[in-house]
């Protein structure tokens, strides 16, 4: 037994050789280098490797500080690479494998783009619709909100990323509709023979409390955004902050340049006694909006049938919390059976590297493939993306990292490496497949068993686990528990032990010197501390059967004995790991999906069956759903809990703008008819349900609201304003706001048009969602809102006739 002085920490080696040393029951002295061999090598076992196209590497990570620009880091590091390369020698090559800032400037260019495009398409849709005066003035609101917007948000620190761009683009269509409105109101003003600075003032102090109000409702819908707790919560919230920058930018230069160009520039001219909406598209309007109103009930029950339809119709979209991404990235979860050291799962990764290799990588006969990756034994890779969450480092894991020639070889390659891992190393379970754009969930189907006993959770975890192999789609069953591991169980005879003169800590001190080495102190070099460790030659350590003939140290007595002389051991299997939650024994059953295969698509059939099952079982026993399903239903419902602060904003807004319980509520009853629109614009685009798509629906909300505000005002000041009888103020304000109702729907629908196309995955549904709907949300404002206002307010078309009278056209 030898025993170093607690001199203090080392700080030089020779003097660490030159220590002294003696046994505590003996005189003599020695030198530390005369009895033990003295290296300098890393830790072993070590806690993780890094390999790199199959090479031993190291890997460092470099993030970007608060408030820096990542674009900008990339260029600095690409720099500095160059730089530094021709100093390393030969054989040292350093390698970028995951490289953030050029997908970050990737994105931004496509978003970048895609926002020219719709603004581009916004202001062709006006110049269109309106004629080139017109269009001017109200499209010259486009670049001057976005370029304010811009400003505001440099001001609060909000950098140009995938979140603020698509925000933009949102609020691209909605910030038109207060210059539509505005112009709309000026040129009747001045038909009416006002001049156009009497014009402009009157329609800017009559619209700014009621643009105002639409313009704050709109934003509040994306109110629970921006106040849902959780991940999703801190990565789309900034939605809310740019849509209400944009609106409220869009609203003060509403107020401001737009009457003043308005004043300078348009010019209305008398039509020799014609009535402007006594055209074809007027009277098909007019007439199909009489057909409604003097039928209510009626109207309204086809609507309420339409919407049930779509309903009904709902349950026929795949849910899918998030896509897959479209990066030419892939990636590979390496988990052998647990217990498996870190040395086997090495050997393993370097015979799947040796594959890679040889069949994946891209060579001039293949042009299609592996460009270059990474390998990290015993642990994740460092946090690359802002979906990756490293989990923490266990031996037998492993994770691998693949740049790839593009992304459509991901399903093939995926296979492959799959396969492979299956025939050579079927114990172990490989989860390869491209990366992911929503929060790190670590397999899309879990179900978790719970109860008091560990023997019968696990007999209904066998029955769980086998129904769910039989649930075409699923892959790599398995539970978080694992397979029962080996024991090496030391169980100590307290009077043997007691006679020799050996305690507990005893034993423990000398197996632990024996296997893991005993940490005795540090020695120091230069700022770093390294620890000095105490253990037995590795012939004595990979031996089991010598642990018997182990001398254990008393530190009583100062002599020792053979290990076998006062404890037992014993080889026994136990769980690998011992896993609760609130208390109870809880196993996790999880799968990984076949391509094409959504999470929901299992988990129907599943929990049909796993409710008839637990009525059969033992009270106390129950099972829950994980994985991509709870982690959707979190974040969905941090969404939901924040909606009903959102409604009473937006209730509050709407009375205190109507001085009516009445109106508001019109308003609120048209908003959940819109998902007539979405249903049928995802099944028509095969898109799917998803959490993106729920914030099209915030979205979507928001310019429902903001059209039926517009329309009800100004039946409201028909009414109040020009004397007229309640059924002649509802046609008359349907036909003032059909064009400004219809121009915004073309301007949002063509500025989410390049979103739909050119977004990528993670926008598609988003896009579709909003555009589908917004069109069959624009009937519901021309068309039911009309309706509505008829039953709330006791409107009778009874022998109304419109009468055409003379009027203006307008340039």
């Amino acid at each position: 037994r030898l025993e170093l002085e607690p001199s203090g920490n080392f700080n030089d080696l020779e003097e660490l050789r030159r220590t002294v040393i003696g046994a505590a029951n003996r005189p003599d002295l020695l030198y530390l280098e005369d009895a033990a061999e003295i290296t300098r090598g890393y830790v072993d076992p070590p806690s993780g490797k890094v390999r790199a196209n199959g090479e031993p590497a190291l890997a460092l990570a470099v993030s970007v500080r608060r408030g820096g620009s990542v674009v900008a880091l990339g260029e600095e590091i690409e720099a500095l690479l160059a730089r530094v390369r021709n100093q390393y020698p030969l054989g040292v090559d350093l390698e970028i494998v995951a490289f953030e800032p050029e997908r970050v400037e990737k994105k931004v260019d496509e978003f970048a783009g895609n926002v020219l495009a719709a603004v581009a398409i916004v202001l062709v849709s006006m110049l269109a619709m309106l004629g080139l005066r017109t269009g001017l003035v109200v499209a010259s609101l486009v670049p001057s909100a976005m370029l304010m917007s811009l400003m505001v948000m440099q001001w609060m620190g909000l950098g140009l990323n995938q979140m603020t761009l698509a925000a933009l683009i949102i609020a691209l269509g909605m910030l038109v509709d207060n210059a539509i409105v505005m112009s709309e109101s000026i040129m009747v003003s001045m038909s009416g023979g006002a001049s156009p600075v009497e014009a402009a003032v009157r329609s800017a102090r009559e619209l700014r409390i009621p643009l105002l109000t639409s313009s704050l409702t709109t934003s509040a819908a994306f109110l629970p955004i921006y106040l849902a707790e959780g991940t999703m919560g801190e990565y789309t919230g900034v939605l809310f902050v740019v849509v209400t920058i944009a609106l409220l930018c869009s609203w003060l230069l509403a107020l401001t340049v737009v009457p003043l160009l308005c004043a300078r520039f348009l010019k209305v001219k008398p039509a020799a006694g014609a009535d402007p909406f006594d055209t074809r598209f007027y009277r098909f309007y007019r007439g199909a909006l009489l057909v409604l109103v003097r039928s209510p009930w009626l109207s309204l029950a086809a609507v309420l049938t339409i919407f049930f339809l779509a309903a009904q119709g709902f349950g026929a979209i795949p849910n899918l919390f998030f896509p897959p991404d479209d990066t030419p990235m892939m990636t590979a979860r390496i988990e052998a059976p647990l217990g498996t050291s870190i040395g086997e799962t090495e050997r393993l990764v370097a015979d799947l590297d040796a594959f890679v290799a040889s069949e994946l990588l891209r060579t001039e006969g293949r042009p299609h493939g592996v460009i270059n990756w990474s390998s990290y034994v015993g642990q994740g890779a460092p946090r690359f993306t802002l979906s990756y969450a490293p989990p923490p480092a266990s031996p037998e894991y492993a994770y691998l990292l693949f740049n790839l020639t593009s992304a459509e070889v991901i399903p093939d390659l995926s296979r492959r490496i799959e396969r492979f891992c299956a025939e050579r190393h079927p114990s172990v379970i490989a989860t390869v497949g491209p990366l992911s754009l929503g929060a790190a969930v670590a397999n899309p189907v879990e179900v978790r068993i719970s109860g008091p006993g560990r023997d019968r959770v696990f007999a209904l975890v066998d029955a769980v686990r086998a129904r769910m192999r039989s649930i075409e789609g699923t892959k790599n069953v398995n539970d978080d528990w694992g397979r029962q591991t080996k024991k090496l169980t030391v169980a100590i005879d307290e009077l043997r032990a007691r006679r020799s003169g050996v305690t507990h800590r005893d034993v423990a001190l000398s197996l632990q010197s024996v296997l893991n080495g005993y940490r005795a102190t540090e020695y120091r070099e230069g700022t770093e501390l390294i620890p000095i460790t105490i253990r037995s030659i590795e012939a004595q350590r990979q031996d089991v059967s010598k642990l018997e003939g182990l001398n254990v140290y008393s530190q009583n007595r100062g002599t020792a004995v053979p290990l076998m002389q006062v404890a037992d051991l014993m080889l026994e299997w136990q769980p690998a790991k011992l896993l609760r939650r609130d208390r109870l024994t809880t196993v996790t059953v999880s799968s990984e999906l076949d391509e094409g295969v959504t999470a929901q698509q299992i988990v129907t059939p599943l929990a049909a069956w796993l409710d008839r099952e637990q009525a059969s079982w033992p009270p106390g026993y129950f099972y829950a759903f994980g994985g991509e399903l709870e982690e959707s239903a979190r974040s969905q419902g941090a969404i939901a809990d924040e909606l009903p602060y959102a409604g009473l904003f937006i209730l509050i807004l709407l009375v205190a703008q109507f001085n009516s319980i009445r109106r508001p509520l019109i308003i609120v009853t048209t908003v959940p008819l819109a998902l007539v629109g979405v249903v049928v614009g995802l099944l028509a685009a095969q898109s799917y349900f998803g959490f993106m798509t729920l914030l099209g629906l915030i979205s979507l909300a928001g310019i429902v609201i903001n059209n039926a505000i517009v329309l009800l005002d100004r039946i409201a000041v028909e009414i109040d304003d020009n004397g007229r009888e309640p059924p002649a103020a509802v046609i008359e304000a349907a036909q003032l706001r059909l064009r400004p109702i219809l121009l915004t729907t073309v301007t949002t629908v063509g500025g989410l048009l390049p979103l739909w196309l050119g977004g990528g995955p993670m926008w598609e549904s988003m896009a579709v969602a909003i555009i589908s709907g917004l069109i069959f949300a624009t009937l519901l404002t021309l068309g039911v809102v009309p309706v509505l206002y008829t039953l709330f307010f006791r409107v009778s078309f009874k022998g109304f006739a419109y009468k055409v009278r003379p009027g203006a056209a307008l340039e």
